[in-house]
């Protein structure tokens, strides 16, 4: 099981790289295996995942595009030069291994992000963008949205698919998010006059400032209206100051007259009318509520703060019903983002964008040096590592 850990000691991989390559190895029996090579470097320097997170790294190690490019700066191919290689690939292995894991606790909850690569990736993750991650000249982990990054790894065609890929990522997610959004506001209208009866009970304590003026209203017999506010944060009107603009002015007289009954109604448990006693009841019963005046027939009602009383009727239909997901990658993509879960674009062995989630083995892959066939200090090989 991988430990996830949220600080890490003070060298990088960039340290135990140079430990990987100053250590001669005389005799074929002394060379370890690759499993030997792996435990080593599972041990060493304060751990691999100490590398996450390392910052003090010294400047005479050996350059880090050339160490992962796969040859040391002699061109070394001997037994000694591939075993090398070897615990290095292991090493970064094991370090996108444990990226992959503070992924997941992040997606899960399990975890909050601290570093900056980790607030990067959760971010693209909660918004719907492509993200990559890496490791930078010094052996740390770093994350760059996608549609940020260096593409040069890839030709000029399949440059133009993922640029047009992320452009429809970008609009489909927009509506995903519009969508999702949406949906929390009717969750927050459906639950608002619960949590009120239930902070007004002391069940609950009031846990914000709308609780706490819903709280008070209840406990001087005032009616108020549960709403959703400019930016979509639930408040509370009180209808005794309410300016009833959507009112006519006959409209606004009568229902400013029936709120201002109601607590001394209350208190003298003297109702005379229908909506009256409707409020008695709500007011017994811990129970939010507001006045209404029917706008054709000026007759008042008591009503309770209902999600069916309170929510906009044209909140009940999604934003966008049609997201836009006409082709398998943005299906693929709208999964991924509904999910809120991390991933990048690729381009598979067919030619065609696919979308990646952060997992070990697609990050591993990713960030393969293998994959390219130019100079280890070439923009090529730079982009195989960084984007």
């Amino acid at each position: 099981m991988t430990t996830i850990s949220s600080s890490a000691p003070g060298y990088g991989i960039a340290t135990m790289i140079q430990q990987a390559t100053s250590s001669p190895t005389s005799s074929a029996a002394s060379l370890p295996g690759l499993s030997g090579l792996i435990q080593s470097a599972a041990g060493s320097s304060g751990g691999i995942f100490g590398a996450i997170g390392g910052t003090n790294v010294p400047t005479n190690t050996v350059n880090i595009f050339a160490s992962l490019g796969g040859t040391s700066s002699s061109g070394d191919t001997s037994i000694q030069g591939v075993l090398q290689q070897q615990k290095i690939t292991a090493q970064t292995n094991s370090i996108f291994a444990n990226v992959a894991a503070h992924v997941t606790a992040m997606q899960s909850g399990r975890y909050q992000p601290k570093a900056d690569w980790e607030k990067v990736t959760d971010y693209a993750a909660q918004t719907g963008q492509p993200v990559v991650v890496s490791l930078n000249s010094k052996g740390q982990v770093q994350a760059l949205p996608q549609s940020q990054a260096d593409l040069s790894r890839y030709n000029i065609d399949q440059q133009k698919q993922l640029q047009q890929a992320m452009s429809d990522i970008s609009t489909m997610s927009s509506k995903i998010q519009a969508n999702a959004k949406n949906t929390t506001w009717l969750k927050d209208l459906a639950g608002a006059g619960n949590d009120l009866s239930l902070v007004h009970s002391g069940a609950l304590d009031a846990q914000s400032s709308w609780e706490q003026k819903g709280q008070l209203l209840m406990t001087q017999h005032q009616p108020f209206k549960i709403s959703l506010d400019s930016t979509g944060n639930l408040q509370v009107t009180e209808q005794a100051t309410d300016p009833m603009s959507s009112l006519t002015p006959q409209q606004q007289k009568l229902l400013r007259a029936a709120v201002q009954t109601i607590p001394k109604m209350i208190r003298t448990d003297t109702p005379s009318t229908s909506w009256q006693i409707d409020a008695q009841s709500y007011d017994k019963a811990g129970t939010p509520y507001y006045l209404d005046i029917d706008p054709v027939t000026n007759h008042i009602s008591a009503k309770q703060n209902s999600a069916k009383n309170i929510t906009p009727s044209f909140m009940n239909t999604p934003p966008y019903p049609d997201i836009g997901d006409k082709t398998p990658l943005l299906k693929q993509a709208a999964t991924l983002i509904q999910k809120k879960t991390a991933f990048f674009l690729d381009i598979d062995t067919t030619g065609k964008v696919v979308a990646k989630p952060l997992t070990a083995t697609n990050l591993q892959n990713y960030n393969n040096p293998n994959q390219t066939t130019t100079h280890p200090l070439s923009a090529g090989s730079y982009l195989s590592i960084y984007a």
